[in-house]
C-alpha cells in the first residue's frame, strides 16, 4: 500500500476561540498535525497530553486505584473556506491498572473496528499511548477534493470521562457529516456547533484545530 504525506497549504490561521460547550470554557487551540494518505484513508497523527497530564494528582490516583479512565476523541474534517464538516470519526480509549497482571491496560476502539489492547509496565508510557492519535482515520480520500485550492482543517475534541461515551460512537460515524452544517448559519457558528452540539458532558474537555491546513496532493 502506497503511503504519502500531505502537503500543507496556506491554512486559515485563527486564534483560540472560546466555546460555551459541555462544562463551559472550552478552547479551540491551534496545533500542528501530521496528515497522510493510506489507500483511500486520510489519517492524522497528533497528541493531546493536556487531556490527561501526569501532574494531575486526582486523575493519576484514579488510574492507580484500578478504575478505568475513559478518553473520547471526536475528529471532524472541515473545509477551510466554508467551515462545513465533511467527515467525522470517534475514538474511545480506556486506560486502567490491572492488579492481577500488574500492568496498565490501554484499550482503543475506533468506529467499525474491534478493540485493540496494549499492556504497559509503566504508567506514563500507558498514558502517552492513550493520549496520542497515531494515524487515526479521519476521512476517505475519495470524499475530498484534491489540489491546493481545496484545503481542509481537522478539529479534535478530546474529553476525559464523558457521560455515555460509547453510545455516541454510532452517531459519530458521519463520513458524511455535512448534515451538521446549515446553509443559513455563519461559518463561525457552524464550526463551533460541531463541538457544542456533539460533545457530551465530561470531567475535562480539550479541543484543538490543525494549523496549517492541509490538502490532498493531485495525482
Amino acid at each position: 500500500m502506497r503511503r504519502r504525506r500531505f502537503l500543507t497549504g496556506a491554512g486559515v490561521a485563527l486564534a483560540g476561540l472560546a466555546a460555551a460547550g459541555a462544562g463551559g470554557g472550552e478552547l479551540f487551540l491551534l496545533r500542528r498535525m501530521k496528515f497522510e494518505e493510506l489507500g483511500d484513508a486520510v489519517v492524522a497523527s497528533v497528541a493531546l497530553p493536556e487531556l490527561l497530564p501526569t501532574r494531575d494528582e486526582r486523575a493519576m490516583q484514579s488510574i492507580e486505584s484500578g478504575f478505568a479512565t475513559t478518553l473520547r476523541f471526536e475528529a471532524t474534517v472541515v473545509r477551510t473556506k466554508s467551515m462545513v464538516p465533511v467527515a467525522r470519526r470517534v475514538r474511545i480509549v480506556k486506560i486502567q491498572w490491572n492488579p492481577w497482571r500488574e500492568r496498565y491496560v490501554v484499550q482503543t476502539t475506533d468506529q467499525g473496528r474491534g478493540a485493540a489492547i496494549r499492556y504497559y509496565s509503566k504508567r506514563d508510557a500507558a498514558i502517552a499511548h492513550a493520549i496520542s492519535l497515531d494515524r487515526m482515520r479521519v476521512a476517505r480520500a475519495s470524499s475530498l477534493e484534491r489540489g491546493p485550492a481545496s484545503t481542509y482543517a481537522l478539529t479534535i475534541v478530546g474529553q476525559r470521562n464523558p457521560i455515555e461515551p460509547e453510545s455516541r460512537i454510532a452517531q459519530g460515524s458521519g463520513e458524511d457529516a455535512r448534515a451538521r452544517g446549515s446553509d443559513d448559519l455563519s461559518a463561525f457558528s457552524r464550526w463551533i456547533g460541531v463541538f457544542v452540539q456533539s460533545a457530551p458532558r465530561a470531567e475535562k474537555t480539550y479541543a484543538v484545530r490543525s494549523s496549517p491546513a492541509f490538502y490532498l496532493v493531485p495525482r
